[in-house]
C-alpha cells in the first residue's frame, strides 16, 4: 500500500489483512469487511454475485443501510446491460465513477440497474478469463464521501476481497469437481482400485469394488493380495506390474487382459496402468468390468458383424479383413490370386415381377451354391446386393478357368423359387493380385470395372482387367 495513506487508513489496511489470512475458512470474513468498508467511506451499500453454470448471476452477499430497491436475487447481466458493454466489463479491472462526474455507457448503465450514483466494482475473472463473480460498494447518494484519493486504498481492498473469493470459488469447484468424479467413480459399472506401485497398499478404492468385500473401509490401507484374497502371501503371479513402466520406471501403456476367474468360471476385462498419485508416488490402478456375458456372447456378436444374415455368406466387411489379410501373407511370403466379382443380370426384373420375397429368396439360394460348391465355398463373400465376390488364392489358370465356368454354367439354368422361376445370368470381372492392385480395395474397383464392360458387351460373359485395360479370356491367358 501506498506510504501517503492517512493512519486510519493505514490501520483499516492491517486489520483487513489479518483478518483475511486468520480465517481457515476464506469467504466467512468478506461480507464484515465490506461492511466496514462501506462504514469507513460511508457508502450505502456492498454486493457480491456470483455466476451459475448458465452464466447467470445470483445475490451472494449484500449490505445496505437503507431499504434496497435495486438489489437483484438474480441476474441476466449480459441481458441488461447488452453484449458489448458485458465484453467491456469482462475486461475492465475495475469499474468506477462518483456522482456528478463524467461517466462512460458502462458506468451509466450500472449505475440506473443497481441505482447507484457512485460506485466501485471489480469484476472477477477465472483461468480463462470467463467473468465469474464481482464485488462491489455502491451509494445512492447525490455526493459520495468517498474523495479520489481514496480510489486507490479503496480498489487495493476490494482486490484483496476479490482474491479470496476466487480462492473461494475455485475450492468449491474442486470439491465438487472430487464429489461428481467419485459419483461417477461409483457409478460407472465399473470396479476400480489404486494400489502403491511399490509396497502393494491400497490407496483408493470404489464402492462397487468395495462391496463384497464388506465396504470400502475394510479394503483401505491393507495390501491388495490380502484384502482381495484369503489365500495370498504376496504378490500375485500374474500381476502386470512389469509391463506398464518402461527401463526407467516411468508409466507407460494401458495393458489390457483378461481373467476367469477359477471358483464360478466368471470372466473379467482387466485394465491396468501406471501413474502419479496425488502426492507423486507411482501408483497402479486396476479397473475390471464382468465379460462373462460377452465371452459366451461373442460368436453371435462375430456373426452378427462379418456374415450377410439373408445368404449366411460372410460379407464386406469379412471380404475387406480377409483380404488385407490375404495381401499382407503374399508381401511375406510370395504368391499370386484372382478376384472375381459378379452380379446378377436380371435382378430387379425378378424383384419386379415375382416380388421382392422372391429376390430375397433367389439370394438365400445363390448363398447356399455359393457355400456348397467345392470350387468357391469357404473363399465367396456377399458384397453387397445382388453383387458377390470369389477369392481364389494360389489357382492355376486351368482352376480359374473352372470357377468361371462354374459359375457361368449355373448362372444359365433356371432358380427353382416358391412362387416360380427365375433365370438371372451373371456378369463377372476378374483381377489378379499383384498385378493388378496392391490393396484389397483396388483388386475389389478394378473387377467391378471389367464386370461393368461385361455387361456393357452383351452380359452373361467375363471380362480381365489387365494393367489399365479390360480384355476377354482368351486375350489375357
Amino acid at each position: 500500500m501506498s506510504s501517503n495513506l492517512r493512519p486510519s487508513s493505514r490501520s483499516f489496511w492491517i486489520q483487513i489483512m489479518e483478518r483475511l489470512n486468520a480465517s481457515d475458512d476464506l469467504y466467512r470474513p468478506i461480507p464484515e469487511i465490506l461492511k466496514e468498508l462501506c462504514d469507513f467511506f460511508g457508502f450505502g451499500g456492498a454486493i457480491i454475485y456470483q455466476a451459475d453454470h448458465t452464466k447467470k448471476f445470483f445475490l451472494r452477499d449484500f449490505y445496505s443501510v437503507y431499504k434496497s430497491d435495486h438489489i437483484y436475487e438474480t441476474l441476466d447481466l449480459e441481458a441488461s446491460i447488452g453484449s458489448p458493454l458485458m465484453e467491456e466489463l469482462s475486461h475492465r479491472k475495475v469499474v468506477y465513477f462518483k456522482a456528478k462526474t463524467q461517466k462512460g455507457a458502462l458506468e451509466l448503465r450500472l449505475g440506473e440497474l443497481f441505482g447507484a450514483n457512485s460506485m466501485v466494482l471489480l469484476p472477477i475473472r477465472d483461468q480463462h478469463g470467463d467473468l465469474i463473480a464481482f464485488v462491489g460498494i455502491v451509494d445512492r447518494r447525490g455526493v459520495s464521501r468517498m474523495e479520489e484519493e481514496d480510489f486507490d486504498f479503496t480498489h487495493a481492498v476490494l482486490s484483496a476481497v476479490a482474491n479470496h473469493i476466487k480462492l473461494q470459488l475455485y475450492q468449491v469447484r474442486v470439491e465438487a469437481a472430487q464429489k461428481s468424479l467419485e459419483g461417477i467413480m461409483d457409478n460407472m459399472g465399473v470396479d476400480i482400485y489404486v494400489n502403491d506401485f511399490n509396497n502393494h497398499d491400497i490407496l483408493y478404492v470404489n464402492r462397487s469394488m468395495a462391496a463384497p468385500y464388506g465396504g470400502v473401509g475394510n479394503l483401505m490401507g491393507k495390501k491388495c493380495w490380502q484384502a482381495l484374497y484369503n489365500d495370498k502371501t504376496g504378490q500375485c503371479d500374474y500381476c502386470p506390474q512389469k509391463k506398464l513402466i518402461d527401463e526407467d520406471g516411468n508409466p507407460t501403456k494401458i495393458y489390457s487382459w483378461d481373467y476367469q476367474r477359477p471358483f464360478d468360471g466368471s470372466w473379467f476385462r482387466v485394465l491396468s496402468a501406471a501413474f502419479r498419485w496425488v502426492d507423486g508416488r507411482l501408483a497402479h490402478v486396476v479397473s475390471s468390468v464382468d465379460i462373462t456375458e460377452n465371452k459366451n456372447n461373442e460368436a453371435i456378436i462375430r456373426q452378427m458383424a462379418e456374415f450377410d444374415p439373408l445368404t449366411g455368406l460372410p460379407n464386406r466387411r469379412k471380404l475387406l479383413q480377409d483380404g488385407s489379410e490375404l495381401i499382407s501373407r503374399k508381401r511375406a511370403e510370395g504368391g499370386d490370386s484372382y478376384l472375381l466379382f459378379f452380379d446378377l443380370d436380371g435382378f430387379k426384373k425378378v424383384n419386379d415381377t415375382l416380388g421382392h420375397r422372391a429376390g430375397d429368396e433367389l439370394l438365400t439360394q445363390i448363398g447356399t451354391f455359393l457355400q456348397e460348391s467345392p470350387l468357391t465355398r469357404d473363399r465367396c463373400y456377399r458384397h453387397g446386393g445382388d453383387e458377390f465376390v470369389v477369392v481364389c488364392d494360389r489357382h492355376t489358370p486351368e482352376q480359374l478357368r473352372a470357377v468361371v465356368n462354374s459359375l457361368m454354367e449355373r448362372f444359365a439354368q433356371p432358380w427353382r423359387l416358391q412362387d416360380g422361376k427365375a433365370v438371372c445370368g451373371t456378369s463377372i470381372g476378374v483381377t489378379y493380385y499383384p498385378l493388378d492392385g496392391e490393396t484389397i480395395d483396388e483388386l475389389i474397383h478394378r473387377a467391378d470395372m471389367a464386370m461393368y464392360e461385361a455387361k456393357r458387351s452383351g452380359k452373361g460373359s467375363v471380362r480381365f482387367y489387365r494393367q489399365g485395360r479390360i480384355c476377354l479370356m482368351e486375350e489375357y491367358f
